[in-house]
């Protein structure tokens, strides 16, 4: 899950020599808390959830939204009490509208604060979804969730339990539209395809390319030559964005293994 996160910015390209599994672990932690100290003094975007000036969620490559919840669902976030963590991480919203999409479920505020603008998390980070009613309150939708990297869940806490309250209602459309998501993308992901682009069957294909031009059997088509072509010349810099891709690689990798740590204690 991701909570006001912040892109990560340029920063010129570092080389880590490890010589054992001590020194990569304090050469990731270097990296990361550089990273956490850029997030914290930058003025880009404060979420993930990237929005329109309208408040309008602006989809990642591939992304539609397949559900929109009711108004006048509760966000509630805590930590599992089985973690024992002297520490343990809570958030409550009363007011928002949530969102389930091919990629992801989402969650955003009617009023956001500097302090809370959106939520989300993968799909398929989610386990143990379930529906829950008290004796006079109203349903609710939830289950346990492993944080992303970089989401702002502090990076001790391996996993937390997210609810949804729907006081207006919609638990259970909401409920049955997260299920079929769910069986599209784990089968997706077993036939080996783009879960997030693969949820409906391919449109019957129709052969409307013109075909080769007529000419003289054997002949070349025009402009083009029998003579091998020189392969193109070997770039000598980096690809655009390289470096933030390997700082955010670096910095995944440690919040990783510290949940790992984690969940094994």
């Amino acid at each position: 899950m991701s909570i006001n996160s912040k892109p990560v910015p340029r920063q010129p390209h570092i080389q880590y020599t490890f010589f054992s599994s001590r020194l990569m672990d304090q050469a990731l932690a270097e990296q990361h808390q550089w990273t956490i100290l850029r997030y914290s003094r930058s003025n880009d975007e404060d979420s993930w959830v990237m929005l329109t000036r309208d408040g309008e969620i602006v989809p990642i490559p591939g992304e539609k939204i397949l559900h929109t919840s009711r108004p006048r669902v509760s966000l509630e976030i805590t930590t599992p009490k089985e973690l024992n963590i002297a520490n343990p991480y809570t958030l409550k919203v009363d007011n928002g509208i949530a969102y389930i999409t091919n990629e992801r479920v989402i969650y955003l505020p009617i009023r956001p604060s500097e302090n809370f603008k959106s939520f989300f998390a993968p799909a398929l980070n989610f386990t143990d979804t379930h529906v829950q009613s008290s004796w006079i309150g109203p349903w609710s939708w939830g289950g346990t969730v492993r944080p992303v990297p970089g989401g702002g869940i502090p990076m001790h806490i391996p996993r937390i339990e997210v609810k949804f309250v729907f006081r207006d209602g919609g638990h259970s459309d909401f409920q049955n539209k997260y299920e079929w998501l769910k069986e599209r993308l784990h089968h997706a992901r077993e036939m080996g395809l783009n879960p997030g682009s693969n949820l409906e069957p391919p449109p019957p294909y129709e052969d409307n390319a013109p075909g080769p031009s007529s000419g003289p059997a054997g002949s070349a088509p025009a402009g083009t030559s029998d003579q091998p072509q020189p392969p193109p010349p070997v770039p000598d810099e980096p690809p655009p964005d390289y470096v933030e891709a390997q700082t955010q690689a670096i910095s995944t990798q440690y919040e990783e293994r510290v949940r790992q740590d984690a969940e094994r204690q």
